[in-house]
């Protein structure tokens, strides 16, 4: 199965899953997240790029992760996988980590906002294949 297929048919675990944590071991502090925020859709679009792009990073690391026969090569793969993730994030137009986090965090509290990302995700993919 394709990644993007793959991706679609776990859209919805991603938007879960992924906003709440985008790395299982990421350990940056994000802000409050604000009840009923309400977000631009422009915000939610630089989200959603950022989301897949982690995404992606987060498909290629974890089988590394999981094969790891180390805690030290665990640690080696969990912080390359981490400045991946980061850097990933800050380099999305139209985001900082900080406000990716916050909308992460947001999301895994409103479930509005987190159909909102989505649909956003969906569009995007079926703007892939």
């Amino acid at each position: 199965m394709s990644f993007h297929k793959t991706l679609t048919a776990s859209t919805a675990a991603l938007a879960l899953a992924l906003a709440a944590a985008p790395m299982t071991v990421f350990t940056a502090q994000s802000a409050v997240a604000q009840e009923a925020a309400e977000y631009s859709g422009d915000q939610l679009d630089a989200f959603t790029s950022a989301l897949i792009e982690v995404a992606s990073v987060r498909e290629k690391y974890t089988p590394l992760l999981q094969s790891a026969e180390t805690e030290d090569q665990q640690t080696a793969i969990i912080k390359e996988a981490n400045a991946e993730i980061t850097d990933v994030i800050e380099t999305t137009d139209g985001i900082t980590m900080d406000s990716y986090l916050e909308i992460a965090q947001a999301a895994s509290q409103d479930q509005a906002l987190n159909q909102r990302i989505i649909k956003r995700v969906q569009a995007q993919n079926e703007t892939l294949q």
